[in-house]
């Protein structure tokens, strides 16, 4: 007959094996209890981040409108504003409800400047909240940086009101494009493509700047 000792060993293994499969099992229990929670909880944040878009959205329509009839009493409207970022991280949601403020309020030009440029390698983020918000179909919205180098603003086209928004840093359009600007022309006047060095004026600096900015009125307030 076995002793204890004996059977103790024997059933060593398979209580083993046992106490393995039930450690397995709380494991995976709790990690699927984890897992609905998180779950429940996403879908929770996902439904109020849905209400929040949507209350956001109402109350920009609103304050559209009110910006639309609070400026029919102005003789005048800026053609060109200009918002100059500080150091901080752009609110890129807050940046496209300015535009809309802008659209309803009949300006022609907005430009965005901020001096690390991270607005203008971003700007796709602004985007992402415009296509989000209602606009009428008679309304336009040309983003400078979605046209090919060199093309003019397109027309308008019978559109009631367009906005044309523009996204500037220092280096691509400050003093890194006048550089550029004068590398070019000293090339085109090796190259023959300019005549005499007394062909290249304030004027003809003056025109490829207005080019480099599309003609973009100067700024009426920044």
């Amino acid at each position: 007959m076995a002793t204890p000792a004996v059977l103790l060993r024997q059933n060593l293994p398979a209580r083993a094996v046992l106490l393995l499969v039930h450690f397995l099992y709380s494991l995976v229990e709790r990690l699927l209890l984890v897992f609905q929670r998180f779950q429940k909880r996403s879908r929770t944040e996902s439904i109020r981040q849905e209400d929040d878009d949507s209350c956001w959205e109402n109350r920009l329509g609103r304050e559209s409108a009110s910006v639309e009839y609070g400026v029919r009493g102005l003789t005048k409207v800026p053609a060109h504003l200009v918002v100059m970022l500080g150091p901080e991280e752009p609110d890129y949601r807050q940046l496209a409800r300015f535009i809309c403020w802008g659209l309803a309020a009949g300006v022609g030009h907005v430009s965005f400047y901020d001096h690390r440029g991270t607005l203008k390698r971003n700007h796709a983020r602004v985007l992402e909240h415009m296509v989000r918000l209602p606009r009428a179909d008679s309304d336009q919205i040309v983003w400078t940086a979605q046209l090919k180098p060199g093309l003019p603003i397109p027309p308008r086209n019978g559109y009631r009101r367009r906005l044309v928004v523009s996204f500037f840093s220092p280096h691509e359009d400050g003093r890194g494009q006048l550089v550029q600007t004068a590398r070019t022309m000293g090339q085109e006047l090796r190259d023959g493509r300019i005549g005499s060095s007394e062909d290249i004026t304030i004027e003809t600096v003056d025109r490829r700047q207005r080019d480099h900015f599309r003609d973009v009125p100067d700024p009426d307030l920044a």
